[in-house]
């Protein structure tokens, strides 16, 4: 049986460094072109980066602290990883676009 909550944290661990990368690349472009738009993307990245890192917080403290917690946690995991891992192809295509 596939454990879809450590799935679930493995892909927001990834997320994270696709937003790093992201991030970094929208800070050389607002260097470079002052816009609205360029600190929107920051902003948008940073807040993406904060849903991840929601993620692993969430993990674990309800995961690994209580039995019941981790009753309820299991019955979501599936979903957390379905959302995480679409999230990870998204963030692949946008850092794979903004690096060309």
């Amino acid at each position: 049986m596939v454990d879809f909550m450590i799935a679930a944290v493995i892909s927001a661990f990834l997320n994270i460094g696709l937003l790093l990368v992201t991030i970094g690349t929208y800070v050389q472009n607002m260097r470079v072109i002052r816009s609205y738009y360029t600190s929107g993307l920051v902003l948008v990245a940073a807040l993406l980066m904060i849903q991840n890192i929601v993620i692993v917080i969430f993990w674990s403290t309800l995961y690994m602290d209580d039995k019941a917690l981790m009753m309820s946690a299991d019955m979501v995991s599936q979903y957390l990883f379905a959302i995480n891992i679409i999230q990870t192809a998204g963030l692949s295509v946008l850092v794979w676009i903004t690096r060309r």
